[in-house]
């Protein structure tokens, strides 16, 4: 069993995801406030357009900025014998299993900012997701060795494959070996109880 955490690099992404979420919605509120308060005639527009763009907005940043080091803690990917599991989420925990005998594809991402950083992405898909538009069953996060920990998942994969594989004949072949030692025994008795008669004619 392989177990794989993201790298703390990927805690820093998820940090300046926020900052320019922020950013993005704070210009967005300061220019057209700035110019509005400034045409109305508003004392102090300046300031009062600073506060309005500032306050509300931190009041979704500074939550979900402090809500990222527990998240981060949270995530955590297992390579088991049949499936992969990845555990997720913070305020609602999840747990995903998803089965190797429903994997159809697995595809390395990494961006720019994601190359600066040193990570990268595995991103799972399975039978059950047609739709291409949706999300894949799993995707694990941030990884350090992107490319190691795609050669281990490619791995699981294909001794899952063999196994599955050599399992129907394992099943036909156990039968028909203990069908051959039980004709054996037998015929190995009956040479026993022949030999006896013989040993007992005059």
């Amino acid at each position: 069993m392989y177990t794989y955490t993201p790298k703390k690099t990927y805690l820093y992404k998820m940090l300046l995801s926020v900052v320019f979420v922020f950013a993005v919605i704070w210009v967005s509120l300061y220019i057209p406030m700035y110019f509005i308060m400034r045409e109305e005639g508003v004392v102090d527009y300046q300031s009062k357009a600073l506060f309005w763009a500032t306050i509300p907005n931190l009041v979704w940043a500074v939550p979900a900025f402090l809500l990222m080091f527990p998240l981060y803690k949270r995530y955590r990917y297992e390579l088991m014998d049949d499936e992969i599991v990845v555990h997720s989420g913070y305020i609602v925990q999840k747990v995903a299993h998803v089965p190797y005998r429903m994997v159809t594809n697995i595809e390395i991402r990494r961006g720019l900012l994601d190359r600066w950083l040193g990570i990268g992405h595995l991103k799972i898909d399975t039978a059950g997701n047609s739709d291409p538009n949706q999300r894949p069953e799993a995707r694990l996060m941030g990884l350090e060795n992107v490319h190691t920990a795609y050669e281990e998942v490619a791995g699981c994969l294909r001794a899952f494959d063999e196994a599955q594989q050599r399992l129907p004949w394992e099943r036909v072949r156990r039968p028909v070996t203990e069908a051959v030692d039980a004709e054996q025994d037998v015929m190995r008795a009956i040479l026993s109880e022949l030999k006896s008669i013989n040993g007992k004619l005059p």
